[in-house]
């Protein structure tokens, strides 16, 4: 019997590591990725703080509302008719007195002129009777009923003119037609409510001279605020256009009531400057002002003014860095913080980050 072949000893193949290599290169990466983050600078937006200078005055109180007219009226006929005439459209001016609608009133003039027609045959027989009285032929009974006649259809005559006049519609003061509520051919009839509630009225104008604004003001603020004192008014529709979008004002009237749902109290603020584009129902925002700052005051809006261990502070940029800038809270106004203690030309950040630290990094967006 053949001898078998000696048998090969198995040979393990030693592999390298390559998966832990990978792994702690990975981990290498991070944390040096790690540290290179927490040596970054921040990124940060920055604002400037707001300055009164001396001679400006203080903003006690700020409430928002809208523009209305003072001299306001919803026209409407005073009898029952059909419109035969329109003679505005929305954004026409019209004059005090001015005829701006008719209503259909052949039957009146007809009527007019039978009284007119009776009474010139009255005035005839008048003048006869009184002629023939001077002779002695007329007896003064006859005259005195003639007399009676005439006076009689000259009160008719009055009231037929009357009817005809009821059936114009006139302009009680110069303004602008904002609103037309009815056209030719529709029949309207005389309101049953006043104001923007009249049934059938047929339009509605304003005096866009007596614009004002009318907003409200919590109680809580109402005793800060007398009549007569001066306002800014900002109007939304004029914003941004520099300096006509603040327009100058003054409180006219604080008004006897006060709404119990709300907490709130009608005000009304005159207009000292106003602008063509100035129209009723815009919406407004007015900041009541106080009396002038003797020097200049530096004012931080409430979220830029933190706390630490009881001290306000700010966060503010110095030198490339974020610096906690301990300030002193003088008092307060419907802006923000008066302050003390703080540059006027301070890098102020906007929004800090919860994470960040005084003395870290910073970069200003921007």
């Amino acid at each position: 019997m053949s001898e078998s072949p000696a048998r090969k000893p198995s040979v393990i193949k030693k592999r390298f590591p390559w998966g832990w290599v990978v792994l702690g290169l990975a981990g290498a990466g991070l944390l040096a990725a790690m540290m290179a983050a927490k040596g970054a600078p921040v990124t940060v937006a920055v604002s400037a703080p707001t300055v009164f200078k001396a001679g400006e005055r203080n903003p006690l109180v700020t409430a928002s509302g809208y523009l209305v007219a003072r001299t306001r009226a919803t026209l409407s006929s005073k009898v029952l008719g059909r419109v035969s005439w329109l003679g505005v459209q929305e954004g026409s001016r019209v004059a005090k007195g001015q005829i701006l609608a008719r209503l259909e009133s052949p039957d009146l003039a007809a009527s007019r002129d039978q009284v007119k027609a009776q009474l010139d045959q009255a005035k005839v027989d008048l003048d006869r009777a009184e002629k023939l009285r001077s002779a002695g032929i007329q007896d003064a009974a006859s005259v005195d009923r003639l007399r009676s006649q005439k006076q009689t259809l000259e009160a008719q005559l009055a009231y037929q003119d009357a009817l005809l006049e009821s059936m114009e519609l006139r302009a009680p003061f110069s303004g602008v037609v904002t609103q037309k509520l009815s056209e030719v051919g529709e029949t309207v009839a005389p309101g049953s409510a006043g104001g923007a509630n009249a049934i059938n009225a047929i339009l509605v104008m304003a005096d866009f001279e007596t614009l004002e604004v009318e907003v409200e003001v919590n109680e809580a603020s109402i005793a800060k605020l007398a009549k007569g004192m001066p306002a800014e008014i900002r109007v939304d529709a004029l914003d941004g256009q520099g300096a006509r979008s603040v327009l100058k004002g003054r409180l006219r009237e604080i008004y006897p009531s006060s709404n119990r749902q709300k907490a709130v109290v009608i005000v009304r603020v005159a207009f000292m400057e106003k602008d063509p584009l100035l129209v009723p129902d815009m919406g407004a925002k007015v900041t009541f002002l106080g009396d002038a700052y003797a020097q200049e005051v530096v004012v931080l809006g409430r979220e830029q003014v933190k706390k630490q261990d009881g001290k306000p502070f700010a966060w503010v940029v110095e030198n490339g860095l974020a610096t906690q800038k301990f300030v002193t809270v003088k008092a307060e106004n419907p802006i923000g913080l008066e302050v003390g203690g703080l540059a006027r030309d301070a890098q102020l950040i906007v929004a800090p980050p919860e994470s960040l630290k005084a003395g870290a990094k910073v970069r200003i967006k921007g």
